[in-house]
Parts: structure tokens; C-alpha cells; sequence
């Protein structure tokens, strides 16, 4: 296991650095002034000069991405140019509200896709399974943004059940209104990666309950429900296991668009604003640090294989 490890890891330190460079050059290379957009539409030639001497944006490409890389080996991320701060603690800082609401949606999508995986399996061709699949596939036809929206003016402007901006209330910090403030957001993005869950979870049951096993303990008296809950979900388990690790990348993914639809302080806005700011340190730091996170959560799901299911071997 050990060596299996060790090995995908190096395969994916060639994934990380393609990552860095794609990001660095559509960065760079894209319209605007980092220099002109701090100093503003009234600054001086020599006052833009300067300060891109100043942030090192006069030398040439490659360059400026040695420099950046040779500060990230160092475990050094630079300094924000709007922010006025190192860019670790700033992008940890924001991270920790990320994984807040990342987390809420992710058991969200796990645990209701899972379990409407298991009902629509056991009631499989009947009504209750028909409206599962209705409900999985209007979950997966709208776009995270536009439900985020939809939230937004039925539940929150409407309804006035839920906040709809912020983590916190203006004067309350508590759990109850982080609670209150996580609801919308939270569920919005766990729509669609749920509705995934759920289909893969009934796919994945239904072959299993075709298999001689369940048939033989069915015939000794078992019931469906047992059949499925006690020997086919572990079975099935390898597809599901699998598909929760590419629903927790789809959900730091679309943890971007909700964070910027609900003003929640995570990575996602921070992206957003430093991009809008040319703020390349910190754009550069953010990127770097979800492609961490994808990566490590493909070498988790990896790991995860010989503990659900002993069928699979891992080979060092």
C-alpha cells in the first residue's frame, strides 16, 4: 500500500505542475494591468514603470514563473498585491469558510443521493422509483448558479425563511445563524452531485441484485431490503466510493460559483476578486491550492478501494 501510494503521488506531481503553468500563462497573458489597475486610470507612465519593477511584472515570462516557483518550493506563496498580505495565511483563512460549506454540501449530497439511491432500488419500476428519477434529473439539468438564484428569490426574498448573503449575520456569529446563513448555499450545491450519487448508488444496487449471491439468500428467506442493505451495498460499493471522489471535486469546483452568488468569504470569492484585481499572487496561491486538494482526494479515493471492498488488491 505503502509503495502504491508513493507511486501515485509521483505520478501526479507532473498533473500539479501542469496546473501551475496553464494557470500562470492564461493569467498573464490575458488583458490587463495588475500596476494600472492599483494605481488607477490617472497614474503616470513612470509611476506604472516603477511599480512593475517593483512587483518584478517588467521581466520576462518565464522569468517571473521561476521566480514564483522557486517561492513555492520554499513553501513561500508570495505577497498579495491588493491585499497587502501573505498570500498563505490569506488563502488558508478563506479556505476554512470553504470547507464549511463544502463539507455541509458534500454530506448533504452523500447521505440524501445514497439513501434515494437505496429507496429507488428497493421500489425499482415502481411509482416511488419513477419520482426518484425525476427528481435526480432535475437535479442534474439545472446549473449550480441558477438554482443558487432560484434560492435566492423564492426562499430568501419571497419566502424570508433563509438569509441569502453572508456566513454570519451582521451582529450574530453563532452557530445558529452560521446554520441559518449555510442552508441555501449549501443545498444548491448539493443538488447535482447528489442527484450523480444517487443514480450511480441504484445502478450499482440493481446489477448487484441480478448477482447469484443475492438470489441464493433471497431464496433462503432474506428479505429485499436486507439483501440490498446487508451484501449488495457493499458489493457496490467500489462505483460509489468512486463517484463520491470526483462529487467532492465537482463540489470544490462549483464551490466557486455559490460562494460568489451568496457573498460566502471562501476560496471561491477570493479567486473571483483577486482575478478581477490581476492580483497574481494570490490567483496563483488559490489555484494551487485546490489543485492540492483535487489531487489529494483522487489519491484518497484510490486508497479507500481495499477498504470497502477486500476484491480489489492494490499492487505496490
Amino acid at each position: 500500500m505503502a509503495s502504491f501510494l508513493l507511486r501515485r503521488t509521483l505520478l501526479l506531481l507532473p498533473v500539479l505542475w501542469g496546473v501551475t503553468v496553464v494557470i500562470f500563462l492564461a493569467l498573464h497573458l490575458a488583458p490587463g494591468n495588475a500596476a494600472q489597475l492599483l494605481l488607477g486610470p490617472l497614474a503616470t507612465p513612470k509611476q506604472l514603470q516603477a511599480l512593475e519593477l517593483q512587483l518584478g511584472l517588467d521581466q520576462p515570462l518565464p522569468v517571473q514563473y521561476l521566480s514564483w516557483m522557486g517561492q513555492v518550493l520554499h513553501g513561500d506563496l508570495g505577497f498579495s498585491i491588493s491585499y497587502h498580505t501573505e498570500v498563505s495565511g490569506l488563502v488558508l483563512t478563506h479556505l476554512r469558510d470553504t470547507l464549511v460549506l463544502a463539507g455541509a454540501a458534500f454530506v448533504l449530497a452523500t447521505v440524501i443521493g445514497m439513501l434515494l439511491g437505496i429507496v429507488s432500488a428497493l421500489f425499482l419500476g415502481r411509482l416511488l422509483d419513477h419520482l426518484i428519477n425525476i427528481v435526480d434529473f432535475l437535479g442534474l439539468a439545472m446549473p449550480v448558479f441558477w438554482l443558487s438564484l432560484i434560492f435566492i428569490l423564492f426562499f430568501g426574498l419571497h419566502l424570508h425563511w433563509f438569509p441569502t448573503r453572508g456566513m454570519y449575520g451582521v451582529s450574530d456569529t453563532s452557530l445558529l445563524s452560521l446554520a441559518q446563513h449555510l442552508v441555501l448555499p449549501a443545498v444548491a450545491l448539493a443538488a447535482a452531485p447528489g442527484a450523480v450519487i444517487a443514480q450511480i448508488t441504484r445502478v450499482a444496487l440493481i446489477g448487484e441484485l441480478n448477482q447469484l449471491y443475492v438470489k441464493v439468500a433471497r431464496a433462503k428467506g432474506l428479505s429485499k431490503t436486507s439483501a440490498i442493505l446487508g451484501h449488495a451495498l457493499r458489493n457496490a460499493s467500489i462505483p460509489i466510493v468512486t463517484t463520491l471522489g470526483l462529487e467532492i471535486n465537482y463540489i470544490i469546483g462549483g464551490d466557486v460559483l455559490v460562494e460568489n452568488v451568496f457573498n460566502w468569504p471562501g476560496v471561491g470569492q477570493l479567486l473571483v476578486q483577486s482575478v478581477l484585481n490581476r492580483d497574481y499572487p494570490v490567483v496563483l496561491g488559490a489555484s494551487l491550492l485546490l489543485a492540492v486538494i483535487f489531487v489529494l482526494v483522487n489519491l484518497l479515493t484510490d486508497a479507500l478501494y481495499p477498504l470497502f471492498d477486500p476484491r480489489v488488491e492494490v499492487h505496490g
